[in-house]
């Protein structure tokens, strides 16, 4: 029986990933790690065979057994934490193993914007496009002249002789997950949440810069493709054939405001279908590192899982999702449309 590690299990992405793992007819022994004991206790009430393994990401000899006793570890909890990836690097390549593990990351669209944030220059339109898999050798470029993406360089730098490892940018998610906590992306949901609190639309600078997105379920199977690719032995697609940008769509922030601005005019939460143009200065004040996140260029194609693996994604698009998205926005805010 193949044992599974999953960090990240309550979040959008983790939770959809354990959702479609123990969806699967193959039998699998899965462990999870969890920081809450509350959400440890949903987890294991949605499902009952999941080990809870109670810890953070800062349980780094927690972490390091669970890997070393693993044959395949999704680690989904976070894109930069550096001392959990090493430990589960540690752990897959123990040297007390037959054979290495398999390690998949997650990662972040913003690991080829590392220029565009260095200069501080956000909104404008892209001047670059990069396919997973024509461009590999130039996306492994750009991301290791970035020391700050310390983790997509671990894995990169590994060869298959130590870890069988994949890295997944995740462009912009949307829909609902259907894991056991946490269902909500952050991009979208966040531009969504300040139009409904201020009336306007957020758009940065010219909202001409362009992201791919995926249907959070169409993630889900690329989770799933890559499990039985590791089950199957399947080492073709893995460490340099191991890089995926999963997507169907591309958008621009700018098109994505106006559109969650005119669909709460619509539906009568704000006075007018307006976008209100601000600098990543004002983007970062409300939300965090908004800038990056909204004001970047990640303009990937997806092709390699759809080669290596059969992935077909199949989900709805972003825009057919804007009138759920700004109906539950304003439910989970408690707020009412105009009378």
């Amino acid at each position: 029986m193949v044992k599974v590690f999953l960090t990240g299990a309550s979040g959008l992405v983790g939770g959809e990933a354990l959702h479609q793992i123990a969806s699967q007819p193959s039998e699998h022994q899965m462990s999870c790690l969890v920081r809450d004991a509350e959400k440890g206790s949903i987890i294991k009430k949605a499902y009952p065979d999941v080990r809870i393994v109670e810890g953070d990401l800062d349980s780094i000899d927690i972490i390091r057994k669970e890997a070393k006793d693993a044959d395949v570890v999704f680690h989904l909890a976070s894109t930069n934490h550096l001392p959990s990836a090493t430990a589960i690097l540690e752990g897959i390549s123990d040297k007390s193993r037959s054979t290495p593990g398999y390690w998949i990351q997650i990662s972040g669209g913003t690991l080829v914007a590392g220029d565009e944030i260095a200069a501080g220059r956000y909104g404008e339109a892209p001047e670059k496009s990069y396919n997973d898999l024509t461009d590999t050798e130039e996306i492994r470029a750009v991301v290791k002249k970035n020391a700050g993406r310390a983790v997509d360089n671990l894995v990169i730098a590994q060869s298959p002789e130590k870890a069988h490892v994949a890295l997944i940018a995740g462009p912009i998610i949307h829909g609902e997950g259907r894991g056991p906590v946490n269902r909500r992306s952050i991009q979208a949901p966040e531009i969504t949440r300040l139009t409904l609190q201020r009336g306007k639309a957020p758009v940065i600078g010219k909202g001409l810069n362009v992201w791919s997105a995926v249907h959070i379920h169409d993630l889900g199977k690329l989770f799933a493709l890559l499990l039985d690719a590791a089950v199957s032995k399947n080492n073709n697609v893995w460490n340099e054939n191991g890089l995926y940008f999963p997507e169907n769509e591309r958008l621009s922030f700018g098109g994505i405001g106006r559109a969650i601005a005119a669909e709460a005019h619509k539906q009568k939460f704000t006075p007018s279908a307006d976008v209100e143009t601000i600098t990543a200065e004002k983007a970062n004040s409300p939300s965090g590192h908004a800038a990056v996140i909204w004001g970047t260029n990640a303009n990937l194609t997806g092709s390699r899982a759809k080669e290596q693996l059969g992935w077909k994604p199949t989900g709805p698009t972003f825009m057919s999702g804007v009138s759920d998205l700004v109906r539950s926005e304003a439910k989970r805010l408690g707020i009412s449309p105009a009378t």
